[in-house]
């Protein structure tokens, strides 16, 4: 039987989309997991097909995608911060700095799949990063105004715009040196830039990915007619590992646990060879922060795997994955920040001042 009880009204098609939870009546419509097997042992062809339809339903038409809160610029900045707006060449994104005479490095922060302006509401975080000697640029890649609705195909090209933008900021920002700092989906994004630019030089990555997952189905048609990737590259969608139609899915989207569909994604060793991020092409020290008890994602197994590859491959660099007791990115775990603050300190600041 598959428990309907939740008193969680939220949860994530994939991670962190913002979806609502169909009412209790909707979902007890599904109650046995070998429903599906039943059917097709008695040849019930019609029946298989409708249930089908009605899974596919439970899993896009009865999730309602809500605007973002965080869509909106922020009207004032932190105490001490200055807040610039950067909307050009196709650019929405929040450029904070101090009042310090010399160029800084940039730290370049990316939310996840909630989209909008995920790290523009974290004041104190960027109040501490800019005191530690840093800028901060926080770049939405959808959910606003001025950028896609959904997180499908976004253009790892417009991420080299903003590099480009921060490379012109002569008197805040030192050029072509940056660090990133990605939570979930925006994890898995800082790793697959920082295997591309060689611009980046360092990476934190908070409950991340070590492979391309698909973006969430905008709705019932959109779902019948197949996954996308989240990321593309000149015009084309990245390879992604696939997440199975299958009732480990259904379980997991209707509780809100869905760790297992991503690690029986996981399993698909031929999407995974394909879509794994080739971390050790990133040009700098690496911090993985994962929590044992993730219901969004196995982040925990997939940090182990980033660290595997890193290891195998001979990586040059600083890496290591600190997990953490704790749900997904949650950040009332208070030794999570200090870490993160002390690698950004020690791997990425030190290095410059010497």
């Amino acid at each position: 039987m598959i428990n309907t009880k939740s008193t969680n009204k939220e949860f994530h098609g994939y991670p962190g989309n913002g979806t609502i939870l169909c009412d209790n009546d909707v979902r007890s419509l599904i109650t046995e997991s070998n429903l599906l097997v039943y059917l097709v042992k008695q040849k019930k062809l019609s029946a298989v097909v409708v249930t089908l339809c009605l899974s596919f339903l439970l899993l896009t038409q009865c999730s309602k995608t809500e605007p973002s809160l965080i869509s909106v610029r922020p009207e004032k900045a932190p105490n001490g911060v200055i807040l610039e707006s950067v909307t050009i060449n196709g650019l929405d994104a929040d450029f904070f700095h101090g009042t310090s005479t010399k160029p800084q490095m940039a730290l370049v922060l990316l939310g996840g799949s909630e989209g909008g302006r995920y790290w523009s509401y974290h004041p104190e975080f960027i109040q501490e990063l800019i005191k530690h000697g840093f800028c901060v640029l926080s770049l939405p890649y959808f959910g606003t105004d001025n950028l896609p609705i959904n997180l499908r195909s976004i253009p790892l090209e417009y991420f080299s715009k903003a590099f480009h933008w921060l490379s012109l900021q002569e008197k805040q920002v030192i050029p072509n040196d940056y660090g990133l700092v990605g939570v979930s989906r925006g994890a898995e994004l800082a790793l697959l830039l920082g295997s591309r630019y060689p611009e980046v030089k360092g990476i934190v990555a908070i409950d991340p990915s070590s492979v391309v997952f698909p973006g969430p189905p905008t709705g019932f048609l959109d779902a019948l007619r197949g996954q996308h990737s989240a990321w593309s590259e000149n015009g084309k969608e990245l390879s992604f590992v696939t997440v199975p139609f299958s009732w480990t899915t259904i379980r997991g989207m209707i509780s809100g646990k869905r760790t297992s569909m991503f690690e029986k994604a996981l399993k698909n060793t031929q999407r995974v060879k394909m879509s794994e991020i080739p971390v050790e092409k990133i040009q700098g020290p690496i911090l993985l922060v994962s929590f044992t008890h993730d219901q969004v994602w196995p982040s925990t197994l997939m940090s182990e795997q980033i660290m595997n590859r890193l290891h195998e491959n001979n990586f040059l660099f600083h890496y290591e994955h600190v997990a953490y007791d704790g749900g997904h990115s949650e950040w009332s775990v208070e030794p999570r920040r200090t870490k993160i603050l002390t690698f950004l300190r020690e791997q990425l600041l030190n290095p410059i001042s010497k």
